[in-house]
C-alpha cells in the first residue's frame, strides 16, 4: 500500500488527529510516530518503521554518526494505537517539534503519513517544488 494525497483536519481538545479513513486499516496493529527531517511528525506502519530502522541500524553503531542517528530516530519515536474513531494522540514533544496547535494537514508520502502545520507545509512545498527540482526528478523517472 502506498499512502498518497493530503487531508486537512483539526486537533481536538485531547490533541488527537484522525487517520484518513482509507488508511485506518493499515494501523490495526498500531503504528509509530517519529520526528521528520522537516518540521513534521511521521506516522509509520510497523513495516515502514522497521524499514527505516534498518536504514538507521546500517550505519555502524561504533561511529558518532551511527550513535547520533540512533538517538535521533529511536529516542524521539513512540508507539501509538488508534482509538475506536481512528484517531491517534500526539504528545507535547511532537506537537512542539512540528509547531502544531489546531489545524493540521495529513500528507501521504508513500510508505508513511506525515502530519504538518498547514502553513509550514505550504511554505516548505513552495520552497522545494521549484523548476530545478522538477527537472532533477524528471531526469530520474
Amino acid at each position: 500500500m502506498y499512502f498518497v494525497g493530503k487531508v486537512e483536519y483539526q486537533l481536538d481538545d485531547r490533541k488527537r488527529v484522525p487517520i484518513p479513513p482509507i488508511y485506518r486499516g493499515a494501523f490495526d496493529a498500531g503504528g509509530y510516530l517519529s520526528m521528520g527531517i522537516d518540521p513534521c511528525i511521521q506516522l509509520h506502519t510497523p513495516e515502514s518503521f522497521a524499514a527505516t530502522a534498518a536504514i538507521i541500524e546500517a550505519i555502524p553503531a561504533e561511529t558518532e554518526e551511527g550513535d547520533d542517528a540512533r538517538r535521533a530516530f529511536f529516542g524521539s519515536a513512540g508507539a501509538v494505537q488508534k482509538d475506536a474513531q481512528g484517531r491517534i494522540t500526539l504528545g507535547p514533544e511532537f506537537l512542539s517539534y512540528a509547531g502544531l496547535s489546531k489545524d493540521v494537514v495529513v500528507v501521504g508520502v508513500g510508505d508513511k503519513l506525515e502530519i504538518w502545520d498547514p502553513e509550514t507545509y505550504r511554505s516548505a512545498r513552495s520552497r522545494k517544488l521549484t523548476p530545478e527540482w522538477r527537472q532533477t526528478i524528471g531526469n530520474r523517472l
